[in-house]
């Protein structure tokens, strides 16, 4: 039985949206294709209509997760700009509820490890689209001469300060990295200025 065109991208949605949760809570090696289209309500068989392989699954669900990011940030983030915007984006992302909310929260820290293994498609589609999150943070830290160095620095510690605290088992311990990492770059990284975050290096002897 054929199925019209709407009914397949309806499917596919399906197929990516709980893809997307069950990567992000369970790990993509841990994820198989079986549950997740048993997630969507869907036949197993029915996988291979939608997408050539798991791995192609991935490369599509962490597209799909990035564009769709913006749907589940705090409204103050729609309507502030500069470092102001920064402060707020660190304050949401570094947060004990990002943290619970595995399933829901930034692909980055849910399947960093998974991609940098599996590498091909679903690294250039990370890849794309850390380089828009890097370009969008460093736009606010200075509109007319993007500080990528401090936006680099700001999403390194919030991921892995997200990743650590997921990671323990210890609540207080867990506490604290999210506030040591939310509180270094809110107040050593956001407030300086560029030419304060110039690394003195040694001077060439040639």
């Amino acid at each position: 039985m054929r199925y019209p065109a709407e009914h397949k991208r309806q499917s596919s949605q399906r197929i990516l949206r709980e893809a997307g949760r069950l990567f992000r809570k369970q790990g993509y090696a841990a994820t198989g294709v079986d549950a997740v289209m048993k997630s969507a309500d869907l036949t197993a068989g029915a996988f291979y209509a939608h997408f050539r392989s798991k791995e192609e699954l991935l490369a599509a669900t962490l597209d799909a997760v990035f564009c769709n990011a913006g749907n589940d940030r705090p409204e103050p983030l729609n309507t502030l700009h500069g470092r102001d915007w920064v402060r707020a984006f660190v304050s949401f992302y570094v947060s004990a509820e990002h943290r619970d909310a595995v399933e829901k929260g930034c692909p980055m820290p849910a399947l960093a490890a998974d991609v940098a293994r599996i590498g091909g498609q679903p690294r250039e589609v990370f890849e794309h689209h850390l380089r828009r999150v890097l370009d969008n943070i460093a736009g606010h830290f200075d509109a007319q001469s993007p500080d990528r160095e401090r936006a680099i620095a700001t999403m390194s510690l919030c991921l892995g300060g997200l990743m650590l605290a997921r990671a323990v088992n210890d609540g207080e311990l867990s506490a604290e990295i999210l506030h040591a990492c939310r509180n270094t770059v809110i107040e050593q990284i956001v407030p300086g200025r560029q030419d304060d975050a110039v690394e003195q290096r040694p001077t060439s002897n040639n």
